[in-house]
């Protein structure tokens, strides 16, 4: 789920995503939250929030629009519908909130949504996609970073994982990371800073992973 906004009900629900101790509470603030969420993160007038194009623009520079993607927590839809701007259409999304997932089927660009608890073992086959995208999901009552060898798991040899973190929070994604480079599961393609919320001044890490290895092993010592 993308998350985070300066002031007002985004910070209320933020805080209180943060303070779940378990999925099922985290389900049901984001439940909750649905019907403004867009709103509350992009403003009034709707462009307080770039990151959902600027992964969307990464994506159409690295990969043809026919490929597979998975939209990994992909709440109301925002990334799907940046995606279809640039000519994608078959872009499927996962996320751990039902009424998230309604609001973004009523944007008509995913070929398949629905609803998984992302911190548990990805459903779908290994080597399925051509990228993964994971937009400010990765965090403190979100997903842990071990979460990337899941989305390695179901990205083929070749294909790539874009996410982005907050800047606080990159340097334990960060040591994720180099777990998977050390393992020769995936390669650090690019890193860039963006901003999360032009209004706030807070900043985002946008990485590139590289898929290297078919099928990367989930399991064993250090994940």
């Amino acid at each position: 789920m993308e998350t985070q906004h300066g002031g007002g009900k985004a910070d209320e629900f933020e805080a209180r995503v943060h303070a779940a101790t378990d999925p099922s509470e985290v389900r049901d603030v984001y439940d909750e939250w649905a019907p403004t969420y867009d709103e509350d993160l992009a403003g009034a007038h709707g462009d307080d929030y770039p990151l959902p194009g600027i992964v969307a623009d990464v994506v159409a520079r690295l990969d043809e629009p026919e490929s597979d993607v998975l939209d990994a927590a992909c709440g109301t839809g925002l990334v799907g519908g940046a995606l279809a701007r640039h000519g994608f259409t078959s872009v499927d999304g996962l996320d751990i909130s039902p009424r998230m997932i309604a609001h973004a089927r009523h944007r008509r660009v995913y070929h398949d949504l629905g609803p998984a608890d992302l911190t548990q073992r990805l459903p779908g086959a290994p080597d399925k996609f051509g990228v993964v995208t994971c937009v400010n999901a990765l965090g403190p009552g979100h997903l842990p970073p071990s979460a990337l060898v899941e989305f390695a798991r179901v990205v083929h040899r070749g294909g790539h994982i874009v996410l982005t973190v907050g800047t606080d929070g990159w340097a334990e994604v960060e040591h994720h990371v180099r777990r998977l480079t050390t393992r020769r599961i995936a390669r650090v393609l690019e890193t860039d800073e963006h901003p999360l919320h032009p209004s706030t001044g807070a900043r985002h890490v946008v990485a590139v992973l590289e898929v290297m290895a078919a099928s990367a092993p989930t399991t064993g010592p250090g994940w």
